[in-house]
């Protein structure tokens, strides 16, 4: 395989077919600096309408499995997430890229109800333009 110009790599069908790609569906890729190697990794699906969410709440057992909870039960599908301690005991931070295909809220009434019943501070959220 070789790299186009415009930095693009084309797949052969048989790799396409074996692996279940399909045309509009979204990838991750990893990069690997020491080793100079990427990973691709198959995303979400074609459909899948992606938004991105990050949130501040209480760093307290079952803060984030309650937001967490909130998105499951609003239709949202977590594809990625991860969190970290900002102050041990005070507050934390949660980045999250999920499909909202699903969801019947709209992103204001979505951030209202994490707010409200979350109990967390949403510092972003909106679409992922793919």
């Amino acid at each position: 395989m070789k790299m186009d110009s415009k930095g693009r790599i084309l797949l052969p069908s048989s790799i396409r077919n074996t692996l279940g790609l399909a045309e509009g569906m979204s990838f991750l890729l990893i990069a690997e600096p020491k080793t100079k190697e990427i990973r691709v990794l198959p995303f979400a699906d074609h459909g899948a309408k992606l938004s991105e969410l990050r949130v501040r709440l209480r760093d307290e057992p079952g803060a984030l499995a309650n937001v967490a909870g909130i998105l499951a039960s609003k239709g949202v599908d977590l594809l990625w997430s991860q969190s970290r301690t900002l102050r041990r005991g005070e507050s934390a931070e949660w980045h999250a890229i999920m499909d909202v295909s699903k969801c019947a809220l709209d992103p204001e009434e979505l951030r209202a109800l994490l707010e409200r019943e979350g109990r967390a501070k949403v510092i972003s959220y909106g679409p992922i333009s793919t």
